[in-house]
């Protein structure tokens, strides 16, 4: 069993290695944390952008969308949901998420307003 302080250690560790192009090793990570916690939402949002940056767009969707199936407010959800659709050219779907980050004060909102700006 891992502690609170060792998966957030993991997580961190897999945010940077995704961040820094270890795409597969990032992906374990986060699927190791899933498997000790399931609903560990940092861990299905990293899993998610994991998913975005190689364009496996309906596993990343699927992801967020439990997010929000669970919590229908939650902001980085939705705007990665909005990148996503942003990135599959799906503009009305992208326009209709990254809006509602948009008009919210929330660390989302410059990311979702920047992407508004180029659809």
């Amino acid at each position: 069993m891992l502690t609170q302080k060792e998966i957030s250690r993991l997580l961190d560790i897999a945010l940077l290695g995704n961040h820094k192009g270890y795409t597969l090793q990032a992906r374990t990570i986060f699927e190791t944390i899933l498997f000790f916690q399931k609903e560990h939402s940092g861990a299905i949002l990293g899993l998610a952008h994991n998913y975005l940056t190689v364009g496996d767009f309906e596993k990343a969707n699927e992801l967020l969308q439990t997010i929000l199936t669970k919590n229908k407010n939650d902001t980085e959800a939705k705007v990665l949901l909005g990148l996503s659709y942003f990135l599959q050219n799906k503009k009305e779907q992208a326009k209709s998420f990254l809006e509602e980050v948009a008009n919210q004060s929330s660390s989302s909102k410059e990311l979702a307003q920047n992407l508004l700006e180029t659809l």
